[in-house]
């Protein structure tokens, strides 16, 4: 309510803390462009946020001050870029409002950190059920598929390894997407009869995984996939001259996003 109705006089940026595949960088980057008119917004989160708060503290600044809102500041995705939406929160001219949901979220937050926030404490539980956090639980874009945060919870209980050779299949699908449609693999301008995920050849991504020494043969390699196929991390399709192509069931942004959250 307080963004659409209450925040008139200046610019507002929110950020949805619940929802699994959200891209902090990608935000933050968009301030940087659609509201401080920065050319170059790359770069890491933690620099682009000191970038925002450069030029909010700058009086060369064309707009004087904006409004960030953060619904669950302690969501899966934010815990760990907490210093960078520090920078944000110590700035005079950023005004920073955030919920929390977890009970021990403040235990996020050191010294530094928690002077840095200066939070003004407001007990507003509302009581209503978590429905719409709750509806992006395992995002996906089919029943079939595992969503985002699934995906996470397969990989944590996975050796060094998998990991290893599951990021090759992403970086490489992530990679081809862009050379595909410019980024954007669920555009309309998706190429006419182009397969939903590029995905990589099985013999290439078996070869890929061999020369970076993460399997030693087919065997081991069939058996990798085969973990990962039991919980529909990685599916496989077939030519109709019976090649092989093996692929996550997941967008580039949203692997993007788990990338991110593996390392």
């Amino acid at each position: 309510m307080f963004a659409t109705e209450m925040s008139d006089d200046a610019p507002v940026a929110i950020v949805n803390g619940y929802f699994p595949t959200l891209n902090l960088k990608s935000t933050l980057e968009k301030i940087l462009g659609e509201i401080a008119g920065f050319n170059d917004t790359s770069g890491p989160v933690v620099d682009l946020a000191a970038l925002i708060s450069g030029y909010f503290d700058s009086d060369k600044r064309t707009v004087d001050r904006m409004y960030l809102v953060v619904h669950n500041i302690d969501g899966a995705c934010l815990r760990k870029h907490q210093a960078a939406l520090a920078v944000l929160g110590n700035c005079k001219n950023i005004h920073l409002l955030a919920s929390v949901d977890h009970i021990e979220a403040p235990v996020m937050w050191d010294t530094t950190l928690a002077t840095k926030f200066n939070w003004a404490w407001h007990d507003l539980t509302t009581f209503e059920p978590y429905t719409v956090e709750t509806s992006y639980e395992n995002f996906s874009s089919a029943s079939t598929e595992i969503g985002p945060r699934g995906v996470l919870h397969v990989l944590a209980s996975l050796t060094e390894n998998a990991k290893s050779v599951f990021r090759i299949l992403a970086e490489h699908q992530i990679a081809e997407s862009v050379m595909g449609d410019g980024g954007d693999d669920s555009s309309a301008g998706q190429r006419l009869g182009a397969p939903k995920y590029p995905g990589m050849a099985y013999t290439a991504y078996f070869g890929a995984c061999r020369d970076q020494f993460l399997v030693s043969s087919e065997m081991a390699f069939r058996s990798q996939l085969t973990e990962f196929r039991d919980h529909k991390v990685i599916q496989s399709r077939h030519a109709a001259d019976g090649s092989e192509t093996v692929f996550i069931p997941l967008d580039a942004s949203t692997l993007g996003t788990i990338l991110e959250g593996m390392d």
